[in-house]
């Protein structure tokens, strides 16, 4: 006689970011489904970022009979069922599972529109640390539209609590933290209901693309061209450039000039450039 586990999902976390996901100055979330899916089938995680539990997390996902399991937008949490919807194990209200968000692209800083700082660390979770403010911006839902900014920074204070809770082999290098609680501080951001029982909430990080000034800088002729505006960086479409209008000082109507890589950007005061030489 053979027994087989029945698992089921507890949470998700979807990870997406604009670069990737939209077409030049077309946005993903303006995009028809159909559309939005051929960019999803290009699309993965593992092109910027990986996202791990961490070793004190392994231990608890043991301990209670849950699976971690990655996918190309994020990952998700099972746990075996005894029913339709009740853990095998109750999950108590109090049971936090960590996860580690570490950059895989060098290239990550110049295209995603956040700002980076080497003693603070982004934390995504449904519970506010204590040495948070009231303003603390909690994990979004999938349904919620909303990017990740630099409201989900947090304090160096923070994070050096949530540093000091991880083993010297993991310390380093973490951009970011999904923290999440079976009990959110709000019931909308729950993992469990009131009945111990699983709602499977899908979570989600959504970074947006950097948006710069365009430099052409012709060092021959040394001149220098700049677009007016910021426009986005994305690794697929192109961007027309207006020469007449878009460009200063203005260029002859039938003047052509690329779209920039990620590669060569530089900020000045709290402006960024991208430079391109022609």
């Amino acid at each position: 006689m053979s027994y087989s586990s029945t698992y089921g999902l507890l949470f998700q976390v979807t990870l997406f970011h604009n670069y990737f996901l939209n077409n030049g100055e077309e946005t993903f979330t303006s995009m028809t489904d159909d559309k939005k899916e051929k960019m999803l089938q290009q699309f993965s995680t593992d092109a910027f970022i990986a996202v791990t539990p961490s070793i004190e997390t392994i231990t608890v996902l043991k301990n209670y009979k849950m699976v971690f399991k990655k996918t190309k937008t994020g990952f998700g949490v099972y746990v075996k069922l005894k029913g339709e919807s009740d853990p095998f194990i109750k999950v108590p209200d109090n049971l936090n599972l960590t996860f580690l968000i570490k950059i895989n692209d060098y290239q990550f800083e110049n295209y995603t529109n956040l700002d980076f700082a080497l003693t603070q660390a982004y934390l995504f979770s449904n519970v506010k640390p204590l040495t948070e403010p009231v303003s603390f911006k909690y994990l979004p839902k999938i349904s919620d539209n909303k990017l990740i900014s630099n409201a989900y920074l947090v304090s160096e204070k923070t994070t050096a609590d949530l540093i000091s809770t991880l083993q010297p082999s993991e310390q380093q290098n973490v951009f970011g933290v999904i923290s999440l609680t079976a009990k959110g501080d709000n019931s909308s951001e729950d993992i469990i209901d009131n009945s111990d029982k699983m709602i499977s909430p899908n979570f989600k990080i959504h970074f947006d693309n950097r948006k710069t000034f365009w430099r052409y800088i012709n060092r021959k002729a040394k001149t220098e061209i700049k677009t007016k505006t910021v426009k986005p960086l994305t690794r697929s479409g192109f961007v027309e450039i207006d020469p007449v209008n878009d460009l200063d000082p203005s260029q002859p109507a039938e003047s052509q000039y690329p779209n920039p890589s990620v590669k060569s950007i530089t900020k000045i005061d709290s402006d960024y450039y991208s430079e391109i030489f022609i």
